[in-house]
């Protein structure tokens, strides 16, 4: 890893596996060890208020107690890139670490243009949620809030994640269950994180999930998950419910609405559909093999889990 100090005026997602989890786990040994270039401004960021202005308005952000690092995810995001970082700064993070995952166009230029932001800059795409994984493990905060660089999310929603997690929330997430569909009209995605959700015992969480952003994690949180885990959010979602840290939802920002359009991302059985999908085999997969030491998979509870699944579904 080469470590370049800019000149004081700047400040300046590809299919994640190919193959196992095992390769996008040395992907990320490799991004963290050697592959990756990292920017960070020697420059000393200036003072900024804690009130975002909206339009004639001005809406106060909860002041944390604890140290925030913001991790952005980002791939070709230089048109929204610059105005979320704009919004990051206001709330007065220790840190941004944005990782450019295979970028081919000027994000790398326009995260430069921050002047607290560290920049690791990943030539070839490691991965879809490598990022997170990379960012997570050079940060240093008490709180990481993780971001795509593709959302410009307005600083008082995402103080809301951060100001959870620092008021003892482990894993703080985002809560879209007023966006679902009828059951009947749910895809695979929205199906597969109920149903986990379901069995971890945790069915008032709904489609929360570790696969959406925004969302926050204690310091705490994630020395019990691991960084590497977050390779596979529903996985890293899992280990964190089995090793009872406090996982709660926080408030409703709708990404769906802004969520940039790909060819990977549209149209049934598309390539990240697929992949959100197998995640959440794997962390089954964890589940089950837990399966001896937690109360999760004991024939009573199983079944109570499909009655109280088939009442919600029925219902609808």
């Amino acid at each position: 890893m080469m470590v370049l100090m800019p000149k004081a005026k700047l400040g300046t997602k590809s299919q994640r596996r190919s193959g196992s989890s095992a390769t996008s786990k040395s992907t990320v040994r490799r991004a963290v060890a050697g592959t990756a270039t990292v920017n960070k401004s020697a420059a000393r960021r200036p003072p900024q208020s804690l009130a975002l202005t909206v339009g004639k308005t001005s809406q106060a952000l909860p002041v944390l107690h604890g140290t925030l690092s913001v991790i952005i995810s980002a791939r070709n995001e230089e048109e929204t890139l610059l105005r979320l970082l704009k919004q990051v700064a206001r709330l007065k993070p220790t840190e941004i670490i944005v990782v450019l995952n295979g970028c081919r166009d000027s994000s790398f230029e326009r995260a430069r243009l921050s002047r607290q932001a560290i920049v690791v800059h990943c030539p070839d795409s490691a991965g879809h949620d490598v990022g997170r994984a990379i960012g997570a493990k050079l940060s240093r905060g008490d709180i990481l809030l993780f971001l795509d660089g593709d959302m410009v999310i307005p600083a008082p929603q995402l103080a809301s994640f951060a100001a959870a997690v620092d008021s003892g929330v482990d894993v703080a997430l985002n809560d879209l269950d007023s966006l679902l569909p009828p059951f009947g009209f749910s895809d695979d995605v929205i199906r597969s994180k109920l149903f986990l959700n379901f069995v971890l015992g945790r069915s008032d969480l709904g489609v929360s999930s570790m696969t959406a952003v925004p969302h926050a994690l204690s310091r705490h949180a994630l020395e019990s998950i691991g960084y590497r885990e977050l390779m596979v959010p529903p996985k890293a979602q899992a280990i964190s419910i089995l090793n009872k840290l406090r996982v709660e939802k926080t408030r409703l920002v709708n990404v769906i609405k802004h969520n940039r359009l790909r060819p990977a991302n549209t149209g049934v059985g598309n390539p990240v559909e697929q992949l959100i999908v197998g995640d959440h085999a794997e962390a089954l997969l964890t589940v089950l093999s837990q399966r001896v030491t937690s109360n999760f998979l004991h024939a009573e509870s199983l079944q109570e889990q499909r009655r109280q699944l088939a009442l919600w579904r029925n219902g609808l």
